[in-house]
Parts: C-alpha cells; structure tokens; sequence
C-alpha cells in the first residue's frame, strides 16, 4: 500500500496522466467541437420547436371569437361596474343612517338612561347597520376583484389579437424551413465529426495504452527506489545487527527482496530503459497525430523522384500503382524533370496517357528541374502536399517547406510506402 500510494504522488506530481493530454490536444479540439456542435443543434432544435408552437397558435386563433369575447367582457365589466356604484351609495346611505344613531348613544356610566328601551332600539339598530355595511363591504370587494379579473382578461384577448395581426406567418415559416435545414447540416456535420473522432481515438488508442502503462511502470519503479534509499540510510544508521536485520526483513516484505542496495541498482536500470523507450512512444503519438490531423485534398507529386528505387530506375511503375492506390482521394498533380522523356523514352503526350486523364501531369522546360515549380504550386493553399523525397533546404523561405507540407516515402522491397499517408502500394 505504501509503494502504490507513492506511486499516485509520482503520477500526479510529474503530471504522468494516464489521458496524455499534452499530446491529445488535436484530440481534445475534436471533441470540444464536438460538444459546440451538439449544443447548437439543441437551441436549433428548441427554436424549431418555438417556431412550430407559434405557427400553430396563430392559425388556430379565431379571432371573431376572441372580439365576440371581449364584447362579452365588457358587458359584464359594465354591469359590475353600474353594481359597484350602486353598492357605494347604498354603503354611504347606510353609514349616514348609522353616525346619527351613535350620536342618540348614551355611554354606560350613564346606566339609567342606557338600560332605556330606546338606548336598547338604539344599539340594536346600529348593530344592524353595522352589519349591513360590513356585508356591502364585503360585496364590493368581490366585485371589484371580479371586475379586476374581467378587465386583466380584456386585456390579455386584445394583446393576443394584436400579437395575431403583428404576426408575419410567411417569415415564421420561412424561418422554420431555413432552421430545419440548419438542423439537417448540424445532424451531418456531427456525424462525420463524431466519425473522424472515433477514427483518430482508435488509432491513437494503442499507443496511448502503452504510453500510460510505460509511465505508470516508471512512477511504480521510482517509488520503489526512492523506498529502497530510505531502508539503505536507515540500514546506515542502525545501532546495532538487531536492528538492521529488521530493516532487511521489512525491506523484503515491502519490496520483495532485503537488500536494498541489490533493489536500488535493478530500479535504476529499468528507469532507464523506461525513459529511453517513453520519448519513442511520445514522439510516435505526435507524428500520429499530426497525420491525422492533416487536411489534404491537393497532392503534388514529384514525378522523377517516384521513378527510382534507391538509384535504379523502375519507369512510371511506383507512380502508376500509387496512383490506382489513391483512388481519387486527392486531386492529384505530378510534375516532371525535364529529363523525364528520355529516360521513359516518350514525348509528353505519352506521358499523359499513360498517367490518364484523371491526373494533371507537367513536364518542366528543357533543362530546367521540377523542384520550384512544385514548390509554387503547393504553396498558397495550404490542403496542398508534396510528395517528394527532396528536402528543398535551399527553397526554405517557401511556406510549403516551412510548413513541413513536404510529406516522404520509400520504395523497397517492390513496396512503395508513404507512411506520412498511411499506405503501402505494391508495385
């Protein structure tokens, strides 16, 4: 347990993840374009919705109906209102009737004229009023809620009915039409992304596997190592054989062996030979990556350069079988050395022919090399490779070369192999 936990220090403190994310981030802008897409198509789809809701409220609004109800509305509006008013007087008849009453009142302390039968008549009477008033009160504030509620109604039918005439259902459709096909394009650029992602994750996969299980080994050997220091110093500082010989035994039963002198040189080679062999994998998934990532759909090919196999001239041989190869997977153009008509022994005629009409093929001017001209066709679009096992060093203020769109390839074996372009032709 304590190896292992020394082990996650490691991993986290060298940033040893097992998700390789410096060498992931073509992987991790694949994904995050991804995600941007999938929530794009969810306001697309919510706004169809919306659009769809809209449509279907406004056709389905009778507005007669509606006025109809608003002529209603007001009706009882006014009638409510003529009721309110009739309430209020009613109301202030009644209060009128009842101050004068309170004025004939007499108090208690005046006791023998407030057990008179007229202060009795009195009190009754104001008892009534009271009550009388308190229920027109109470009538009143349910009707002007009622009214209340009756005018908010009004209110509401006449900003539908305005919202209807405002509304342009020739727009709403169009704009529902153009955010379905919004929502069609999305649906197929996320399926050719989601592919593309799979495709590059399964290809990476491997070599990230082994790139993790590698760090992990190496952290899992640095932390014995480190372990197997502390039981050689304690070894070096024990008192007596007593103690030392415990230090061997828990040496042992930690790391499988009690000496840790014997464990300190065993971790210390297979450290190194971990931290040569991690770089390899490390610049594998790189050169993997920037394959994968690479947006080709022009190729220029050097044509006298595909013509040999090391210094033996093999013809259009190479050339012809990676172009069956390629399938029209890119636009193809090759260009020729001037020098090319001799050594195939035909005029340039021949040399298209035998390419076929699906390749745009160049001789270069007597005595003059393909290698700027390539170079000027390649390099202001920036899909555009050469295939050429030419480094162009003195060419290097080109884009083309600067931008390492120079891609190579090797014919051996009656192989040719371009491994830039994941492909090997037989020939």
């Amino acid at each position: 347990m304590f190896v292992l936990n020394n082990v996650a220090q490691i991993l986290l403190g060298k940033g040893f993840h097992m998700n390789i994310k410096n060498h992931q981030n073509t992987l991790e802008q694949r994904r995050s374009e991804l995600v941007k897409l999938t929530d794009g198509l969810l306001v697309s789809q919510n706004t169809k919705k919306a659009i769809q809701q809209d449509i279907e409220s406004h056709t389905a609004f009778a507005r007669d109906t509606e006025q109809l109800n608003i002529n209603r509305l007001k009706n009882t509006e006014a009638k409510l209102a003529g009721q309110i008013a009739d309430q209020k007087i009613n109301e202030t008849t009644l209060e009128q009737r009842r101050n004068k009453l309170i004025t004939r009142k007499t108090g208690y302390l005046k006791f023998w004229s407030f057990f008179s039968e007229e202060q009795k008549e009195i009190r009754k009477k104001v008892k009534g009023l009271d009550e009388a008033i308190a229920l027109i009160k109470q009538n009143l504030k349910t009707q002007k809620e009622v009214k209340q509620t009756t005018q908010e109604s009004i209110s509401s039918i006449q900003q539908h009915i305005l919202e209807y005439e405002q509304f342009d259902l020739g727009s709403a459709r169009t704009l529902l039409a153009s955010t379905a096909a919004e929502i069609q394009r999305t649906q197929s650029k996320i399926t050719i992304a989601k592919a593309e992602l799979d495709r590059l994750e399964e290809k990476l996969l491997p070599h990230t596997r082994e790139l993790g299980r590698l760090k992990f080994e190496h952290a899992t050997l640095k932390s014995e190592m480190n372990a197997a220091e502390r039981f050689d110093q304690s070894l070096s500082s024990a008192k007596n054989s007593y103690d030392k010989a415990m230090i061997h035994q828990e040496c042992e039963a930690t790391l499988g062996d009690g000496s840790p002198r014997k464990i300190i040189n065993d971790r210390r080679g297979k450290i190194r030979h971990l931290e040569n062999n991690i770089p390899k994998i490390e610049r594998r998934i790189q050169d993997e990556l920037k394959k994968l990532d690479r947006e080709i759909n022009h190729l220029v090919i050097d044509g006298n350069n595909i013509c040999y196999e090391g210094n033996s001239f093999i013809g259009l041989r190479g050339l012809l079988g990676l172009l069956k190869t390629l399938n029209n997977r890119f636009k193809i153009t090759v260009v020729f050395d001037a020098s090319i008509r001799a050594l195939l022994k035909i005029d340039n005629q021949g040399v298209n022919k035998a390419l076929g009409p699906s390749v745009n093929a160049h001789i270069t001017p007597t005595k003059t090399a393909a290698d700027e001209y390539l170079l000027k066709i390649a390099e202001k679009k920036k899909d555009t490779y050469i295939l050429s096992n030419d480094r162009f060093k003195e060419y290097h203020d080109y884009e083309v070369v600067k931008s390492d769109r120079v891609l190579r390839f090797l014919i051996a074996d009656e192989k040719l192999m371009a491994n830039d372009l994941n492909l090997t032709v037989k020939i």
